[in-house]
């Protein structure tokens, strides 16, 4: 019998919606304000790594929403006119900072608290140990983190499935790579 295919998890739908980004993005920035580094790529990375850390562990991200694949790592679909409308309403803005060397950070700064009812504990515990991940990072360090399989086995503008969460980085242990070859040969994939 032939296993079913099953369309790969784009998106999901959680309550709320796109508002739950909008309530991340506050927060995140909330959290982050004290944080050296904390730019547009490090705002991005914390978000993509809680949703894909959320689902690899228990099967649903946090906001649910569409990523795709950009040059400095995975994005939100729908950051950039989500961000541009925060700031249109007031609820965040933009503090440049001169790092020199021809580096300026775009910073979010929240000038209102988030609202995080519809956020479960566990959510919003992915939420912050992204942020402690990422805390001491620059932006680039954590852009180089987010270049795993899942981003190098895609194009920039992509969409990166859900699934891509449980790919691994990590070398196989010898004992695995054995496994692994012998399954391959059962199932005539080899010609070793």
């Amino acid at each position: 019998m032939q296993p079913t295919k099953r369309a790969p998890t784009v998106s999901v739908d959680l309550p709320g919606g796109q508002n739950r980004v909008r309530q991340l993005v506050l927060y995140v920035a909330e959290k982050c304000q004290g944080a050296r580094y904390f730019g547009s790529i490090k705002l991005n990375k914390i978000i993509w790594k809680a949703d894909f850390d959320s689902f690899a562990e228990r099967g649903q991200p946090v906001t649910g929403r569409e990523y795709r694949r950009q040059k400095y790592g995975p994005v939100l679909r729908e950051m950039k006119p989500l961000h541009d409308d925060l700031l249109k309403d007031g609820l965040i803005r933009i503090e440049p900072r001169d790092f020199g060397d021809d580096i300026v950070e775009r910073r979010t700064v929240a000038l209102t608290s988030a609202d995080l009812s519809m956020f479960s504990e566990i959510d919003i515990s992915y939420v912050d140990r992204s942020i402690a991940h990422y805390w001491e990072k620059t932006g680039m360090e954590a852009s180089d983190e987010s270049h795993g399989v899942a981003w190098r086995t895609r194009a920039n503008g992509d969409t990166m499935p859900y699934e891509a969460s449980l790919l691994s980085d990590r070398p196989l242990l010898p004992k695995q790579m054995e496994r692994l070859i012998a399954l391959a040969r059962r199932r005539e994939l080899t010609t070793q």
